[in-house]
């Protein structure tokens, strides 16, 4: 079966999305097979990619989700309530901005109206126009219930779950090769970074941002800057 995004309106089918950019669309195909639910919206906050774990955890197929606009299909708000799936959504702000969006808890609302507190990891992909990006949401469901959860950071606070330890205890060995600086790096190049605003983010030169970046390359056995991010994901090393 093929799949299909929608983007900015329009129902664009992942060949044509192949034909502008080969490496999105080998991520957007390891996201359809990744075990985790997965969402991606564009910059209106409609929903462009629904995975079948997406489903499993939500009700929604793909077919309904799809072109669907955030807010109208799972309402999401904060442990307090304070609504987030909106045209004001602190997510899309922190994306415009540029800046890295953070994990974060999120209460979803199902199929069947029943709601999920879930932990959200959120990767920016970004192609041509600075105000042009994608938002992949990674869910992982909470053990609390929405009447228990109450303490949680908001997006923009620090991660629960260090990258660098998660790509320690990977149980990939090419993940366990990489260094406490190119796990940072391959964290900024998840948030959509270029090499010299890795290099200004970390006050070194440019020469050494890239020479950090082909050393992740060579570690994962990847081609590529979005094949890196693409295993990362996989990995939930970020």
């Amino acid at each position: 079966m093929a799949i299909v995004v929608t983007t900015l309106g329009r129902t664009v089918p992942l060949l044509n999305l192949a034909a502008r950019n080969d490496e999105l669309a080998l991520l957007f195909q390891s996201l359809e097979q990744s075990p985790d639910p997965v969402f991606v919206t564009d910059r209106t906050n409609h929903i462009v990619f629904w995975n079948d774990a997406a489903r499993l955890m939500l009700g929604f197929t793909a077919d309904e989700a799809v072109g669907g606009h955030c807010d109208r299909l799972l309402g999401g708000s904060d442990p307090f309530g304070n609504r987030y799936c909106t045209d004001e959504c602190p997510v899309m702000r922190i994306a415009n901005r540029g800046e890295i969006v953070r994990n974060f808890s999120l209460n979803l609302r199902t199929k069947e109206s029943q709601h999920v507190v879930t932990q959200v990891s959120v990767l920016q992909l970004r192609a041509g126009a600075p105000d042009d990006y994608l938002l992949v949401h990674l869910l992982r469901a909470s053990a609390e219930t929405t009447e228990t959860h109450t303490t949680h950071e908001p997006p923009g606070a620090s991660a629960s779950r260090p990258r660098l330890v998660a790509a320690r205890e990977s149980n990939d060995v090419r993940a366990r090769k990489l260094t406490s600086r190119e796990v940072e790096v391959l964290g900024m190049l998840a948030a959509g970074r270029s090499t010299p605003e890795i290099a200004e983010r970390l006050h070194i030169a440019q020469l050494t941002a890239r020479s950090h970046i082909q050393n992740i390359l060579e570690k994962l056995e990847v081609h590529s800057k979005v094949e890196a991010v693409a295993f990362a994901f996989q990995k939930n090393l970020i």
